[in-house]
């Protein structure tokens, strides 16, 4: 049983990476569209680490990406949530709980600590 695979998944082909024990690389198929994937496998701007958080990144910033996909969609690809968001967010209750330390947060995202 493998690993589930992650929300961006879909949007990337997988490429061997140039050291074998790095993880695969995640070339960017809008990318692909642009340049062939011969091109777009050795292009920085067109790849990243498979990692969901680097994909959605990825897409965040490809123009390419931008270029092919309607502004309604893209949003809906990018709000896709990412499993490095619920662990920050595990994270901080747990250091929250385990300090008693209040955290006041206002309008201007300033943090305040009781």
């Amino acid at each position: 049983m493998g690993r589930k695979q992650h929300n961006f998944r879909e949007f990337f082909t997988l490429a061997d990476p140039p050291k074998k024990t790095s993880n695969r690389r995640a070339v960017c198929n809008f990318c692909i569209v642009e340049y062939t994937l011969s091109v777009a496998s050795i292009r920085n701007d067109c790849f990243v680490s498979n990692k969901a958080k680097l994909c959605r990144g990825h897409l965040t910033k490809c123009i390419n990406f931008k270029n092919q996909v309607p502004d309604k969609e893209r949003e809906e690809i990018l709000a896709r949530k990412v499993p490095e968001d619920n662990k920050k967010v595990i994270k901080k209750q747990k250091i929250n709980k385990g300090k008693n330390i209040n955290i006041v947060e206002d309008d201007s995202d300033k943090k305040y600590y009781n």
